[in-house]
């Protein structure tokens, strides 16, 4: 998997590279420490695995629509990709937990209105980084 979306990351257009930074940040984390004091810095590989697979999903339906991501992790392995725009204010959140027994979930917030999605899919993925990319 690191290798294919290395390929799709190297490949990319210039006018591409929103997916190409975002992709370059998910590899990134696992160059991370392992571990420091609050916990685990790098993803798990099922975490870095499922994002990985969401993001090329969503970009081969999406093309040059598909917006700049940044990616964080939290103590436990999980990874948080974030996408937002200040005018209006949205954000699309997905969070790609580190193990399989967690749910991975798409959170999405336009000023004080928020829900959570369950069903994460790279097409629902693909609907609210359209509905983002509205504002």
């Amino acid at each position: 998997m690191y290798l294919n979306s290395m390929t799709v990351a190297q490949s990319a257009q210039p006018s591409s590279s929103d997916i190409t930074v975002t992709l370059k940040r998910l590899v990134a984390l696992l160059e991370e420490d392992e571990t420091d004091e609050y916990g685990i810095l790098q993803p798990s590989q099922y975490a870095f695995k499922l994002a990985m697979r969401l993001v090329i999903d969503a970009y081969e339906a999406m093309g040059d629509r598909f917006p700049l991501a940044s990616t964080s992790t939290d103590e436990q392995g999980s990874i948080r990709l974030t996408w937002s725009k200040p005018s209006p204010e949205r954000e699309v959140r997905l969070i790609c937990p580190a193990t399989v027994e967690q749910q991975a979930y798409l959170y999405h917030e336009l000023g004080d209105n928020y829900a959570i999605e369950r069903d994460v899919t790279a097409s629902i993925l693909v609907q609210w980084l359209q509905w983002l990319n509205q504002a």
